[in-house]
């Protein structure tokens, strides 16, 4: 029998994105929505034609930061039938789209223990920004009873103020919190906990699936140095020229 074969595929500026990164609008389709109902972001005709194409061969698992809320507004219009990776690698979706109980129980507790330091990294930019007069806006995210991670936006979209906010203050502070890690791309400057990670959940949906399927083969897809890690526990990878992952690798 032929070997099933599963993509691990990041979303946002992967295989669609913002209007405001889209060279023209003219033949993109919508990719999401807002709040409103609105179109939030798109696929360009590349973008569109690549996924459609995949779709006909591999079963594609989303593997994104986007939390379940963002998620649901997602409309990849190709069948993603073996569920989704989300938060980072914080929650995993069935088939079904519930929560895989098994992977809750295994990083609730560790993220648990960590909500009081990710509260306080929180106060600790924000009392920075208001100090130096940043336009950052700073959030922690939070879904199912569990804080996942921090996460910082320049409200002018300012990749260069994230970087010297980064520089100048967050990696001396994080140097006083051993559990996190921080990732940097574009306009989105998030502070993680080491427990949240795709490649964790993406290792553990391949053990699954191998369990399932036996022999299986993988292929890993997204665009920032913060996917690299999952990509690399698959057999092949992708990803789009002008991203920051193929930057570093060409």
């Amino acid at each position: 029998m032929p070997m099933e074969k599963f993509l691990f595929l990041d979303l946002d500026d992967t295989v669609f994105q913002t209007a405001r990164k889209c060279t023209s609008l003219d033949q993109a389709t919508p990719a999401s929505y807002n709040l409103a109902g609105e179109p939030s972001s798109y696929f360009l005709p590349k973008q569109r034609a690549l996924l459609n194409a995949l779709a006909e061969q591999w079963r594609i698992i989303p593997t994104t930061a986007r939390t379940q809320a963002s998620y649901a507004r997602v409309d990849l219009g190709v069948p993603c039938l073996d569920g989704a990776i989300l938060n980072h690698g914080a929650t995993i979706l069935d088939a079904d789209g519930m929560e895989d109980n098994q992977w809750r129980a295994q990083i609730g507790s560790p993220l648990s223990a960590l909500s009081a330091a990710l509260l306080a990294i929180k106060q600790a930019i924000e009392r920075y920004a208001q100090q130096q007069a940043l336009g950052i806006l700073v959030r922690i995210t939070t879904e199912s009873s569990l804080d996942y991670y921090v996460e910082v936006r320049h409200l002018q979209a300012s990749a260069s103020a994230l970087q010297s906010l980064l520089q100048v203050y967050i990696q001396p502070l994080l140097l006083d919190y051993s559990d996190f890690h921080v990732y940097l791309n574009n306009n989105s400057l998030t502070i993680l906990p080491h427990c949240v990670n795709k490649s964790h959940a993406v290792e553990y949906c391949i053990k699954a699936l191998e369990q399932e399927y036996g022999e299986i083969i993988t292929m890993g897809m997204g665009d920032s140095l913060s996917d690299a890690p999952f990509m690399a526990l698959c057999d092949y990878v992708m990803t789009p020229k002008h991203t920051q992952l193929h930057g570093c690798l060409v």
